[in-house]
């Protein structure tokens, strides 16, 4: 598995996970890293699948540009804002400082999205990818999904843990911003349920990746 990390800012995550000779990318990141995922994936073999954490524009945005060498997959239930509006309709802009709405609608716009990208299929709790599980972990946005390997308790979580600030400055581990979530205290449930399981390595969404003695303690405090 590589970690490959980019953007106009350096905070997007994207994970290129080995597939029989390909590779999984899990999470596509804003727009402007289309060609540099194309290139790391194809030293790898090239991409099997696109799979999506969740359907926010910050992680869609390369996918349209993927989707016309891959299929692009997600969760059921974000399959309406991978296709649709990205996320844009459930944030509540007017609960951020109106120097953060005004930057927000410029990366929205300009920045993140590729625009709406064509599903080709569905993944749900359960099933395998890659040697991953596919774990739930809504409440961020709906249908959030992250990847779980318990035999070396790697797990890739998406946007279910934070860590930065709503401008993008390294912080503690915590529940992502209010305004940006369709379900708080779901989505500190979810961080409950990823401590649960105890993992040694936790891949998020931006910065990262959580590591070492104090990963589960770090990721229970974020669920308080």
């Amino acid at each position: 598995m590589w970690l490959l990390r980019g953007g106009l800012t350096g905070l997007m995550n994207v994970y290129l996970i080995e597939d029989d000779g390909q590779v999984v990318v899990f999470d596509a990141g804003e727009k402007g890293m289309a060609k540099k995922i194309a290139a790391a994936a194809a030293r790898l073999g090239g991409i099997s699948k696109v799979v999506l954490g969740h359907g926010d524009t910050d992680h869609r945005g390369s996918a349209p540009a993927l989707s016309k060498v891959a299929p692009v997959l997600c969760h059921p239930d974000a399959v309406e804002q991978a296709q649709g509006s990205g996320g844009r309709d459930y944030w509540r802009m007017r609960e951020l400082p109106a120097f953060v709405r005004l930057v927000h609608r410029f990366q929205h716009r300009f920045v993140w999205d590729g625009g709406p990208v064509t599903i080709s299929g569905t993944v749900s709790a359960g099933e395998r990818i890659a040697g991953f599980e596919v774990i739930e972990l809504a409440g961020h946005a709906p249908g959030q999904i992250g990847l779980w390997r318990a035999e070396d308790g790697v797990a890739l979580v998406s946007d279910t843990v934070y860590l930065v600030t709503m401008l993008g400055r390294p912080a503690p581990a915590q529940v992502p911003e209010e305004a940006y979530n369709l379900d708080t205290a779901q989505a500190r449930e979810s961080i409950r349920r990823l401590a649960a399981l105890r993992p040694r390595i936790v891949g998020v969404g931006h910065l990262g990746p959580m590591t070492g003695p104090d990963v589960v303690a770090d990721l229970e405090a974020a669920a308080r």
